[in-house]
């Protein structure tokens, strides 16, 4: 996918940005469009583009930038200034995370994706030289991505315009208003069901995975409908004054239950999809072996990848591993607290975080003869044993054993190239002279099991291609959980348990068997999206719509703690496992939805800003 995708790039122009460009034409531009839509090649570089790093924003690939992988409970990463600006509050329409170089002001980003959709859908039909059937099938997919990059810009920004059209250098100055954001899923779900009528395939040959399908779309559906069934848009009161200058109310002001139905609805019909299964370990699989099997869910195209992407590996390994295998150091740091959310071995619930620290105790053995886990080894820190796989498949975290050594290289002193975690000040992974772990924790997941690394002699499969979900059935397993405990409550506990309980025995835990309210079953749910969906940019989504960020218990309204990183001689020394403040976070009422730059609404004085900016 990434070698179609690049060749047919390679001589496509870049948009212009600016205050209102995000649904302009740039008037040189338009002067090559007569050329470009008479030429089959030119007219597929067109198409080719939409699927793009011009304009997706590809998580691994980004995830030192975008807002959503790092300003959240999961993280305690602080490198970015413009990533600090969101998660330590500062957020604002004059101070926002656009940060140019990676064109990451996402209201201009992804509405210069759907002009250049509405450009194609307008000038298609020019170009004789494609056939009927390959038009057909273009067509869909440039519907489906129009009303994709609207679903991006929805859960983002709230109601937005919509565009249907390209404008004209005579209607550049045209107004915008912010369409009701249930019209706005409406218009979205029409749209897939347009492509899916007309033309969006069912499945992809190898050489075309990543390009959306009929799955796809139900997918993105089922999330969108979760979304719309959630407290922050259905009937939240606290949006009463979020109108538009005409006086159209923007957020639905009346709790629907019935929302929560139509959610369910859209979950299981994905569900019901032959072609997916969640990827299981094989039967009579080791603790081992469990692990290994989380890492390929999102690192391999399996069974459970509904729609996915293909994402180079090198920078987001160089920020991953940890200065004994890379030289930047695990600068994506995690916060304790995340890691504590982990289940234990056994499916429980940990202690409080803070207990851990009351008595420090550390292992006597490997394995501490809880878990046959090779990353657990003696002398580690007893908050880090007899954790669940998902937990050693997903963390590095203090003293692990871990290898990421190139199996073509000799090491006459280590062959089988394990090194260790040892991330306090005088470790190898405490040191570094450049970005630097700010945590004594670093992100595992998303790293393929085969990915290696040697920093002393720099080699590295540095553009090693992953593929990395979109959107997987895991998730839509926990949608229908969720959607029809709202729903439906104990009433439908059994089918409830019955997904949920996939996830977890799929992870090498025990099925939940007793009997729960509803506000039980809720909470257990949440608890495993977080687990489960961690470092997926999920997270970030998921506790703005449940409305439960903010405030003096807010989710992401606290700061987070870690190691302390100025201090430790070895594995077992106390002081450096001393809970440390570690990065600063905030999040107030106006942090849920983004705000548009000031320039933009004093251009559009019919674009509303973003509710208490």
């Amino acid at each position: 996918m990434k070698k179609y995708i690049i060749s047919l790039l390679f001589a496509s122009a870049l948009f212009a940005t600016g205050c209102n460009d995000y649904l302009d034409q740039d008037p040189e531009e338009l002067n090559s469009l007569d050329k470009i839509f008479v030429s089959d090649i030119e007219t597929r570089k067109w198409h080719a583009r939409m699927f793009s790093d011009d304009f997706m924003v590809q998580e691994m690939h980004y995830s030192g930038q975008i807002p959503y992988f790092w300003c959240t409970d999961e993280s305690a990463y602080v490198q970015e200034s413009f990533v600090r600006s969101i998660s330590e509050g500062l957020m604002s329409p004059d101070n926002n995370y656009g940060y140019t170089g990676y064109n990451l002001y996402f209201f201009v980003r992804y509405y210069q994706a759907i002009r250049h959709c509405n450009i194609f859908l307008e000038r298609l039909d020019e170009c004789v030289a494609i056939g009927e059937l390959d038009r057909r099938q273009m067509r869909a997919e440039a519907r489906f991505m129009r009303a994709y990059y609207h679903w991006l810009l929805l859960r983002l920004y709230g109601p937005i315009p919509i565009a249907e059209n390209s404008r004209s250098s005579s209607e550049i100055a045209a107004k915008s208003s912010r369409v009701p954001f249930d019209d706005c899923v409406d218009w979205i779900a029409g749209e897939f069901q347009w492509a899916i009528d007309n033309g969006l395939p069912e499945s992809r040959t190898d050489r075309m995975l990543g390009l959306p399908t009929v799955a796809a779309a139900r997918a993105i559906e089922s999330r969108m409908y979760l979304m719309q069934a959630s407290p922050i848009v259905n009937g939240n009161t606290a949006y009463s004054g979020w109108k538009n200058t005409d006086g159209t109310q923007l957020v639905s002001q009346s709790y629907d239950r019935e929302l929560w139905k139509k959610a369910a609805d859209a979950a299981k019909a994905v569900i019901e999809m032959p072609e997916f299964a969640l990827l299981e370990p094989a039967a009579g699989a080791t603790f081992d072996e469990v692990v290994d099997n989380f890492r390929k869910v999102t690192t391999t195209w399996n069974s459970e990848m509904i729609w996915g992407h293909t994402n180079s590996l090198q920078w987001y390994a160089m920020c991953a591993l940890p200065a004994r295998w890379y030289g930047w150091n695990g600068r994506y740091s995690l916060a304790a607290g995340m890691i504590n959310d982990f289940f234990m071995a056994d499916g429980s619930v940990a202690r409080p975080l803070e207990e851990w620290f009351i008595d420090k105790k550390f292992s006597t053995e490997d394995g501490d003869g809880i878990t046959s886990s090779s990353c657990e080894i003696a002398n580690t820190f007893w908050m880090f044993c007899g954790r669940e796989p998902r937990f050693y498949a997903s963390v590095h975290y203090p003293n692990m054993k871990v290898s990421y050594a190139n199996p073509d290289e000799t090491d006459s002193v280590n062959p089988s190239g394990y090194g260790i975690c040892d991330f306090w000040i005088t470790g190898m992974c405490g040191t570094s002279t450049g970005d630097t772990n700010t945590s004594g924790f670093s992100v595992r997941k998303n790293v393929s099991v085969d990915y290696w690394s040697n920093k002393g002699n720099g080699n590295a499969w540095r553009m090693r291609n992953v593929a990395f979900p979109i959107i997987r059935l895991g998730e839509i397993y926990l949608n229908y959980a969720e959607a029809l405990n709202e729903y439906a409550g104990q009433a439908e506990h059994p089918t409830v348990l019955k997904y949920l309980n996939r996830i977890r025995t799929r992870a090498g835990l025990p099925a939940y068997e007793g009997t729960y309210s509803q506000e039980q079953m809720r909470e257990m749910i949440r608890h495993e999206r977080k687990i489960e969906l961690a470092w997926e940019c999920n997270r970030y989504f998921d506790v703005r719509r449940w409305f439960t960020a903010h405030g003096p218990q807010g989710e992401f309204n606290h700061n987070e703690m870690g190691m302390d990183m100025s201090k430790g001689q070895n594995a077992t020394d106390e002081e450096f496992f001393t809970l440390t403040q570690v990065a600063v976070k905030r999040f107030d009422i106006e942090h849920y939805w983004l705000p548009i730059r000031s320039s933009e609404v004093t251009l559009n004085n019919k674009l509303v800003q973003a509710p208490f900016y």
